[in-house]
């Protein structure tokens, strides 16, 4: 049996309704998507972990809001959360149409060993941790595995054309784009020099700051000057006053 989610119908709106839902433990959220009417829900916080665990496994989540009839498939569109606090503040649900493609990014989970990594110290580098795909909605995916097995040198190169998308999934990308390679280490030479830069950077900060340091005592003895001058004409004074 498939799992579907019960979410509450909401009727009332605004930004001091949702703070009193909030009060009450639950989530304000709203479910929208092409041609199609927007319903707004209450959920409680722990069904929406739920809901993003059910969504790592099976992109496509059934809901059901509170006395329609059957259930409809949605995606994550995004979740607002309280900055500091960390909460839920908002979740956004999109229904998705399955005689529609839909746009959307799917993550790419990097698999194997490469030599050129393990043996060679080399670094993986990854041009994309995301990948653009269009695809109909039962087609559609959370993860793509690319496997890193072939990355034997610092010649080879995984390319948008080695990725096994499956049936149904495209992408815009060209088939030559690079999606991920290996790097080759420093050589002691390239890290003596990135040293340098490095400690002329922190001297050049250091010299800039006694500049600032010099400047500041050339004001000091210039305002020390100017108080000396004065305290010369009033003990001037003074001394014609007594005349």
């Amino acid at each position: 049996m498939k799992n579907v989610f019960e979410l509450r119908a909401r009727e009332e709106f605004g930004k001091q309704k949702a703070k009193k839902i909030r009060k009450g433990s639950l989530i304000p959220g709203v479910i929208y998507g092409d041609k199609i009417k927007n319903r707004h829900f209450t959920i409680d916080p722990r069904q929406i972990d739920k809901m993003r665990k059910h969504s790592e496994g099976e992109a496509l989540i059934d809901v059901k809001i509170g006395s329609e009839k059957e259930p409809v498939k949605v995606i994550i569109q995004a979740i607002q959360k309280d900055s500091v606090k960390g909460v839920y503040e908002h979740i956004d649900l999109y229904q998705v149409r399955m005689d529609k493609k839909l746009h959307t990014d799917i993550h790419l989970e990097f698999i194997g060993e490469s030599k050129a990594v393990e043996d060679l110290s080399g670094s993986l580098v990854k041009q994309y941790d995301k990948l653009p795909i269009e695809c109909l909605p039962k087609d559609l995916i959370n993860v793509l595995e690319v496997s890193i097995d072939n990355l034997d040198t610092f010649d080879d190169v995984i390319r948008v054309k080695d990725l096994n998308l499956p049936e149904g999934v495209e992408t815009h990308l060209d088939s030559e784009e690079i999606v991920a390679s290996v790097a080759e280490p420093r050589t002691e030479e390239e890290l003596e020099d990135l040293e340098a830069e490095v400690k002329a950077d922190v001297d050049e900060i250091e010299v800039t700051g006694e500049k600032k340091k010099e400047e500041g005592e050339e004001v000091s003895e210039e305002g020390g000057k100017s108080a000396d001058s004065d305290g010369g004409k009033d003990e001037a004074l003074a001394k014609e006053n007594k005349k």
